[in-house]
């Protein structure tokens, strides 16, 4: 995988403000209460970003890791959690290989972190570890985007702006979808703007896998997992349709 969330991660927590961190976690509580055989106490976030859901999790009461394979987004969110007294243990690793010394009532992977693992070696890696990590009974939830919903709709060039600091951040995005690999390279470009210059130009480039349902079953059941539910993200007493462009999947140890 490409080295991603670089300078980047700076502007990461200004370009997703708008993201609703709390009703995604609420969304998480509903499926622990319907599926776990016991109360979900402590949760391995895989992909744990800048914190967003870590943070939150840990001020609900549950026992939070993180991990995160960029040194950038995790001094972002140990900051915060330094600044709130929230005790959360964050690990710098790649999901594919990440070994840490427990087992967990749950595993979640936010923010289409399964997505950006394009290549099927990457996948049973990462699963795997996903199954050294949970307890008997464990709970694992992940969300990606979703092939029928990416190919109805395309990935299409867009741009935003943020006000910040007296000036601006803008964001411009360019895609580029490759059919045979299921895959969309992201061209992100990002620019921030005072009153009187350009003070940031970055560029990176997000692969991102998208999926489809007999694809994700067959994967987990391979790495011991077993799929319990998939459901359009954020909306778990919904089905799945072709229009949705990313789904939550619910799984079990097998």
């Amino acid at each position: 995988m490409n080295q991603v969330f670089g300078e980047y991660a700076t502007f990461y927590d200004a370009i997703y403000a708008a993201k609703d961190y709390r009703a995604e976690c609420d969304n998480l509580e509903r499926l622990f209460k319907e599926f776990s055989p016991a109360p979900v106490k402590s949760i391995l976030d895989l992909g744990c970003g800048t914190g967003g859901h870590s943070l939150l999790l840990a001020q609900r009461g549950y026992e939070v890791t993180g991990v995160d394979r960029s040194e950038p987004m995790l001094a972002i969110a140990r900051a915060k959690a330094a600044r709130t007294g929230a005790a959360i243990r964050f690990v710098e690793s790649d999901v594919r290989n990440v070994s840490l010394d427990t087992r967990f009532d749950a595993v979640i992977s936010m923010f289409a972190v399964v997505s950006y693992l394009t290549k099927d070696e990457d996948l049973r890696a990462a699963f795997t570890a996903v199954h050294r990590h949970l307890k008997p009974g464990g709970i694992f939830y992940f969300d990606v985007w979703f092939g029928p919903g990416v190919l109805q709709d395309p990935p299409s060039e867009r741009f935003k702006v943020i006000p910040a600091d007296g000036g601006e951040i803008v964001r411009l995005v360019t895609p580029r979808l490759d059919l045979a690999s299921q895959t969309v390279d992201v061209n992100y470009r990002v620019l921030r703007r005072t009153a009187e210059s350009l003070a940031d130009d970055i560029s990176e480039v997000h692969p991102m896998r998208f999926f489809f349902p007999r694809e994700i079953n067959l994967l987990l059941s391979v790495c011991g997992l077993r799929l319990l539910s998939m459901h359009p993200e954020g909306r778990s007493d919904a089905s799945v349709a072709a229009t949705d462009w990313q789904v939550g999947v619910l799984a079990t140890v097998a």
